[in-house]
């Protein structure tokens, strides 16, 4: 585990130029991180200054050639410099490091350019990276200036909040450990959990040290006249500032105290009055430091959230920076990624070429043993061929030589002899069988097979033997003949050798021939991918893979899931497109005026179908009427309406005598309306009297009735009411208030107000319970 501590701490912070880390902002979760850079070592800074060299010169030279005196004809002709864009460049390199060195991608043909590119690449990366970095590095002072003017005002802050006694808290902003990388290499107390182990030896130590230490305290305490003196002359500050004495509060003198305001002296109220203005004053002066306090913490709060927001945008600025050096860079890695790919798809076609090359050779060298084993085997042809004739002639010598030999024998004879003489014995193939020695042979599958040759003279042996002597002959011809066939049959065994050898040699020549041309077939074949890898080498080298930088929604290409492929994609000008949009502009313009032209077309189709369906309908509508007419019942009054010339004249006769006799209706309404409102009253007036009267008979009825139980009580002690409608004194009087007038009050003089005779007329009726009564 130590050593893999040390591993990565080699690797990732020993072995760092720049050690990466990152800037958070004061009120939000934007991370903002720098560029980190790993050590050269000194083989890449050899290479890059090699590089770097090579590529100065290279640039001299070039400028030279361009920069070189021209012809007279063509002095006034100056081309002016063009710099190479950003989209045949590549990358955005050029716009945050102009003097970004790098080859044309134009102009990288072999491998070595192609490193050097990658070199000059690289270099290009760790420009960009340190100028991010210094970036990063200022706003990362400026952060750190910031949180110690915040920390300066906090302190303020506190003291402000101390003095107006308020218990809000304030934070002092500081980095976060992702803002320190160098704390993670170190370890607090606080970050362990458990207790350190100490030896008996530590612990007695410890304590020692904490007893001498409490024993020099306490010597301190018992006789130290300086803090003495200073608590009890200065109250233990040595500087007194005059809001401390605003905090301070007067002493009332004593009589205040001690005596009412009543037996105050005139010198008591002259010095309470004082003391009154000094309070006064004394409120004053604190009112306005507290005013005073609350506008300087403001002030300082504004501050410090101005700082924050300041540095706040200051970091989304750096942000934004890095996203736009981000892109450059991974622009620039894309550009070796595609160099290191090329660099390799060449070594790859290299190796290809020379892996072809080896097994060419051998063909070739192949080609050549065949050529003069096949030139041998043909000579051996030849010659074996030649002793071939001379066999077969020898052996034709040999069968002439028979029948010389035979000459002085009868025909007959002579013909047995000469079908003795081409007899041969007919051979069985036997297949080859297993020996008793093949089990003690090394070879498990060793078979033993018989020599044909042994086999046919030992048949022609058989044939030697008298049993197959003909009778007629003699023993001495039978004998001179078996010797003839015997030369005769060694002539043929030899013929048969020779073809065999001839055989086998033009088997194997065949062989030879085959794999001769099995080689030939290789060479080309070979040949042909040598000459198809050539080609592809070629077309690689010459059909560059360049980067190009397009603005959104001019690739036209369907993106594939990972990446899009541009295999078969083609690079159009800028002007053929707009000419080709030109074009469908023109087109579609002319089939919209064409779409146009067949709407009104068809519109005018519709309107005249409308039209024409219109009449139809208008058509249909003049014979309904004509029907109408045709069958309408004429009448008197549409006699007079016809036979009469000024229908207008008569119409308005007819309107005024309805208006005189709607008129005339009306009045004669308005009549019997007041008639029938006089006789709707004078009943009303009748009810009413009716109702007077019934109520003046009810009072008399109820009061006789009262007067007559009364006198019965009295003389039996009891009242008896004949009946149950009888009330009390005080409820009659009551009930002839109500009744008098019919609910109305009753008049000031007791009487009642009555009509008579639709007159309308003021009279005194006495109301219920008095002593005068009117009928």
């Amino acid at each position: 585990m130590l050593f893999l501590k040390e591993l990565i701490k080699k690797e990732c912070w020993d072995g760092m130029e720049v050690v990466g880390h990152s800037l958070v902002l004061f009120s939000g979760d934007l991370e903002v991180s720098n560029f980190s850079i790993k050590k050269r070592t000194d083989r890449e800074r050899e290479e890059v200054e090699r590089v770097l060299t090579l590529y100065a010169h290279e640039k001299l030279e070039v400028d030279e050639v361009e920069y070189a005196p021209k012809p007279k004809d063509d002095e006034g002709e100056h081309e002016e410099e063009q710099e190479i864009s950003a989209s045949l460049y590549g990358s955005h390199a050029k716009k945050f490091y102009g003097n970004s060195i790098q080859h044309s991608q134009f102009n990288l043909h072999s491998n070595q350019r192609k490193r050097d590119q990658i070199e000059l690449i690289k270099h290009t990366i760790g420009h960009l990276k340190n100028t991010f970095n210094k970036e990063f590095t200022e706003v990362y002072l400026s952060k750190k200036q910031e949180i110690a003017r915040v920390a300066e005002r906090t302190d303020r802050i506190k003291q402000i909040l101390k003095d107006l006694k308020s218990e809000d808290n304030v934070d002092i902003p500081a980095f976060k450990q992702i803002e320190m990388p160098e704390s993670f290499l170190i370890v607090e107390d606080s970050e362990i959990k458990f207790d350190k182990y100490l030896t008996p030896e530590e612990q007695a130590a410890q304590v020692e040290k904490r007893r001498l230490e409490a024993e020099r305290k306490r010597l301190e305490e018992a006789d130290n006249a300086r803090e003495r003196a200073l608590d009890t002359m200065m109250h233990g500050k040595l500087e007194i500032r005059p809001e401390d004495e605003l905090q301070k509060d007067l002493e009332k003198p004593e009589f205040m105290l001690a005596k009412a305001e009543s037996q105050w002296s005139e010198d008591e109220h002259k010095i309470a009055k004082e003391f009154e203005k000094k309070e006064k004053h004394l409120m004053e002066e604190r009112e306005k430091y507290r005013k005073a306090l609350e506008a300087e913490l403001k002030k300082l709060q504004t501050a410090n959230s101005e700082g924050m927001n300041s540095f706040d945008e200051k970091l989304n600025k750096l942000f934004k920076l890095k996203i736009e050096y981000q892109k450059t860079i991974n622009q620039e890695e894309l550009k070796i990624v595609r160099l290191a790919r090329s660099v390799y798809q060449q070594e790859y076609l290299e190796d290809c070429d020379s892996d072809l090359l080896k097994p060419l050779d051998e063909f070739k060298q192949m080609k050549l043993r065949t050529q003069d084993e096949v030139a041998e085997i043909k000579r051996s042809i030849d010659k074996l061929r030649d002793e071939h004739e001379i066999v077969l002639q020898e052996d034709r010598a040999i069968e002439k030589q028979f029948k010389k030999d035979f000459v002085d024998l009868d025909a007959f004879t002579l013909d047995i002899l000469i079908k003795l003489y081409k007899r041969r014995p007919k051979l069985m193939k036997q297949k080859p069988q297993n020996s008793e020695s093949t089990s003690r042979s090394s070879n498990p599958f060793y078979v033993k097979v018989e020599d044909p040759d042994k086999l046919f003279l030992e048949a022609m042996a058989e044939l030697d033997s008298d049993i197959h002597k003909p009778e007629i002959l003699e023993v001495e011809i039978w004998e001179r003949f078996i010797d003839a066939r015997k030369i005769k049959v060694e002539s043929e065994l030899k013929v048969k050798h020779h073809s065999q050898k001839i055989q086998d040699l033009n088997s194997y020549l065949q062989r030879k021939l085959e794999e001769d041309e099995a080689v030939k077939n290789k060479i080309e074949k070979t040949f042909q991918h040598l000459n198809d890898l050539r080609d592809k080498k070629l077309k690689f080298l010459m059909n560059l893979e360049i980067q190009l930088l397009l603005k959104q929604g001019q690739v036209e290409v369907d993106p594939g899931v990972f990446s899009t492929k541009f295999d078969n994609a083609l690079l159009i000008h800028r002007s053929v497109i707009e000419d080709l949009n030109s074009q469908i502009v023109t087109l579609g313009e002319g089939k919209v005026s064409a779409m146009i032209d067949c709407k009104d077309y068809y519109k005018n189709i519709h309107l005249l179908e409308w039209e024409h369906e219109k009449m139809h309908m208008e058509a249909e509508d003049l014979n309904s009427k004509t029907r109408d007419v045709q069958t309408l019942r004429v009448t008197k009054e549409l006699q007079v309406f016809l036979f009469e010339e000024n229908n207008a004249q008569r119409m308005q006769k007819e309107i005024q005598t309805l208006e005189k006799t709607i008129k005339l209706n009306e009045n004669m309404h308005q009549r019997k309306s007041l008639d029938k409102k006089r006789i709707l009253d004078r009943l009303n007036r009748l009810i009413k009297e009716k109702e007077l009267e019934c109520a003046i008979l009810d009072a008399e009825t109820e009061r006789a009735c009262c007067v007559s139980g009364r006198e019965t009580a009295d003389s039996g002690g009891m009242c008896c009411r004949l009946d149950p409608g009888c009330r009390s004194e005080d409820e009659r009087h009551r009930g002839s208030k109500e009744t008098c007038g019919l609910g109305k009050e009753p008049e000031p003089g007791g009487g009642c107000s009555k009509s008579r005779g639709g007159e309308t007329q003021d009279e005194n009726i006495p109301c219920i319970g008095s002593a005068q009564l009117r009928f």
